[in-house]
């Protein structure tokens, strides 16, 4: 599990002494061990402080620890080790993760701000703040840091941080610091926030952009002051039914920064020019859905529909509208003998099918093995190998290879932030597996995962599927694993590294908090 989201070592400006600033999540919940070992926040955060110290930076003088939960220091820990050497010393110099200057990367939540009243200052959006902060609600709590995002940038082969810095007129710290980065390595598609400098003086953002301006590109229109559905509509010659039926509002009500999807034909604003706009379709997510089936489906890319529906990842839920930005339905291919058959090989390796032979053909046997696999991975039970259950058939093939890989990982030591078969964390572990069996999911914390997938109760458990436990604090996640089956899940432990334990374990069952299937 993991202990703190991510730490600075900062110089005195005196002597030769640091001090380790530990950045907490906002609820604590991560500062506690497991299977037993002592559970006070502050033991466990010297003894995790103290183990990476001892790893990464060995003869570092630090003298205090501080540790910091939504910008406020909660406590103060006094340690020391032994001094640097002039090439540690240069390491912390140029890998420093907060900029010394009066510019931060975050907001700090003052009385009577509102989600709203920020994005209006900043030129963002409530959606984007929420995203870059992972939101669940619009509540905010005085002294809370906030994220101002500017952009959400997928990396791209050349994207290192310092050109994207560059690009986005930032520095290099202040991107690792919005993303919780120890280092300046990144990987393809990765989804990195680029923050709006703050200046902490004034309150006021550094950052480069302008304010928004209506804009018409690849269809989209980003709302300014004054705006109204009807004053939009007319502009690009549609009606405020359409742009409310092609955006999901419920209401005329819109704000500033919110990005609308223009739905027909018009002339963009300030040219006399036209731009042809295809109209979108709405699509609600079912289970089995990902966004390749739905892109194939309705004839557009992955890459389109994460634009229109402003997605950084390609994680969808079950009852999510997405809007279809062009395109047209794609009938279903019949059922054939062909498929028919494959699907039959795909229920006998997991153990539906147990007729020895495919026919290939609708038979009693096929139907009810496709009924039984319906039923167990809670779809519409209608006996047919539709494109749900077939999706779903090869994405439960997909874990349980996962899920039988895992084993060979048993007894691989926990490493705090470890994503590779050196040393794993409870999440690292999870997105290793996933990305290694082909399925794209990035680096996320056990309580971020909790947030994705579809929701699965206990009973309805099936390997693959995602288990939480909230260690430290009830109903806050700390801890994931995979289910495996008969009662057993595998996890990265911090006292014996990756190991199998039964769900009903004295230990573990008292954290057990519930289950998602993300894929």
């Amino acid at each position: 599990m993991e202990v703190f989201q991510h730490y600075e070592l900062r110089k005195d400006a005196q002597s030769d002494e640091y001090t380790l600033i530990v950045y907490a999540d906002n609820y604590l919940s991560e500062f506690g061990e497991e299977l037993g070992t002592i559970n006070e926040k502050e033991t466990s955060i010297l003894s995790v402080a103290k183990k990476m110290l001892h790893d990464r930076y060995p003869t570092l003088k630090v003298k205090l620890i501080k540790v910091m939960v939504g910008g406020i220091a909660v406590t103060a820990i006094p340690f020391m080790m032994g001094s640097p050497t002039s090439a540690q010393a240069a390491e912390l110099s140029s890998t420093s993760v907060q900029s010394q200057t009066s510019n931060s990367v975050f907001y700090i939540v003052k009385s009577g701000d509102t989600l709203w009243n920020i994005s209006q200052k900043y030129n963002s959006s409530v959606d984007q703040i929420k995203q870059a902060n992972k939101l669940a609600s619009d509540t905010l709590n005085l002294n809370q840091r906030l994220i101002i995002p500017q952009a959400f940038h997928k990396v791209a082969t050349g994207d290192y941080l310092t050109v994207l810095a560059k690009k986005y007129n930032v520095s290099v710290d202040a991107i690792k610091e919005a993303n919780n980065l120890v280092s300046d390595s990144t990987t393809l598609g990765q989804i990195l926030i680029i923050p709006k400098l703050i200046n902490t003086n004034t309150g006021t953002s550094n950052s480069n952009s302008t304010p928004s301006t209506p804009t018409n590109q690849t269809g989209k229109y980003t709302v300014v002051s004054g705006d109204t559905l009807s004053a939009i509509a007319k502009r690009y010659g549609t009606t405020v039914d359409n742009l409310k039926s092609t955006n999901g509002l419920s209401s005329d009500s819109i704000y500033v920064g919110q990005i609308l999807t223009i739905p027909a034909t018009g002339s963009t604003a300030g040219s006399g020019s036209s731009q042809t706009v295809s109209t979108p379709v709405s699509y609600t997510v079912v289970s089995g859905d990902s966004l390749s089936i739905i892109a194939k489906k309705y004839n557009v890319t992955v890459n389109q529909l994460k634009e229109t529906n402003q997605l950084a990842s390609d994680i969808i839920r079950v009852g999510q509208v997405l809007t279809i930005p062009s395109g047209q339905v794609v009938n279903p291919t019949p059922q054939t003998s062909t498929n028919l058959s494959t699907v039959e090989k795909n229920l006998q390796t997991l153990g539906y099918y147990a007729v020895p032979a495919t026919t290939g053909s609708t038979s009693v046997s096929t139907t009810q093995a496709i009924q039984t696999f319906q039923k167990d991975y809670l779809l519409p039970i209608t006996g047919n190998a539709d494109e749900a259950t077939t999706t779903a058939i090869n994405h439960v093939l997909v874990k349980k290879t996962l899920v039988n890989d895992t084993n060979n990982y048993l007894g691989v030591p926990y490493v705090w932030g470890g994503t590779t078969p050196s040393g794993f964390d409870c999440s690292g572990f999870v997105s290793y597996m996933f990305n290694k069996h082909g399925v794209s999911m990035t680096r996320n914390t056990s309580a971020g995962l909790f947030t994705t997938g579809t929701a699965i109760q206990r009973a309805n458990l099936q390997p693959g599927d995602l288990v939480f436990f909230a260690v430290n604090t009830p109903g806050t996640i700390s801890h994931v694993g995979f289910y495996m089956g008969d009662n057993q899940f595998i996890s990265a432990t911090s006292s014996k590294g990756i190991a199998a334990y039964s769900m009903d374990n004295s230990y573990w069952s008292q954290y057990y908090v519930g289950a998602k299937r993300v894929y």
